[in-house]
């Protein structure tokens, strides 16, 4: 072969290697895109569920997605477990409204002594909000090396510690009293 057919072999086997943006194995939903795996430092976190939150039946407010390591369960999804929630956003939403509606929900998934304990670390989370526009995405992702962090865009707002409170954020979508059971449903894997 010809050092120029060589160096044209070459170049093309290396082009065809490389990634084509929009084509990496995805799970879509209401127009939204959500990756099927997202690494984790111990073990990748891979999509159970997707789902869309409505309010009042026809107003699109966010597409979420869930990830949880492959061998646990869904029904443990609030113990002490890697776990991510991604949220894209249909709306513009003001930071404000972001912090009231958390405080509302973690209160209405706890007991009296569980938020009392947590209270510090939710005013922080809270006070870390921005407000989002139309395909903002908000995610949270817990390790229980880490704790919970909270991003914007894959900008870090805030690193959150505690199991307590990581379970608290989590069961607003994924509790006994979540913000909607459908959704709920959906994210945990049910059809």
């Amino acid at each position: 072969m010809s050092p120029m057919k060589h160096t044209i072999l070459i170049v093309a086997c290396c082009i065809m290697a490389l990634p084509v943006h929009g084509l990496e194995p995805a799970a879509s939903i209401d127009g939204v895109r959500f990756a099927l795996v997202y690494p984790n430092d111990q073990t990748p976190l891979r999509l159970r569920g997707v789902a869309t939150l409505r309010y009042l039946r026809f107003i699109k407010a966010y597409a979420g997605a869930l990830y949880m390591p492959k061998a646990i369960p869904s029904d443990d999804v609030l113990r002490d477990v890697p776990k991510r929630l991604v949220l894209e956003y249909f709306q513009s939403i003001d930071a404000e409204d972001f912090a009231d509606a958390t405080r509302a929900m973690v209160e209405r998934n706890t007991d009296a002594d569980t938020f009392s304990r947590i209270a510090p670390e939710l005013y922080r989370l809270c006070r870390a909000f921005r407000s989002v526009a139309p395909t903002d995405r908000y995610a949270l992702t817990y390790t229980p090396e880490s704790g919970l962090s909270l991003t914007l865009n894959g900008i870090l707002l805030g690193t959150f510690q505690g199991p307590d409170f990581a379970r608290a954020m989590f069961a607003v979508w994924l509790g006994d009293a979540p913000i909607d059971k459908a959704f709920r449903k959906r994210l945990l894997g049910a059809k």
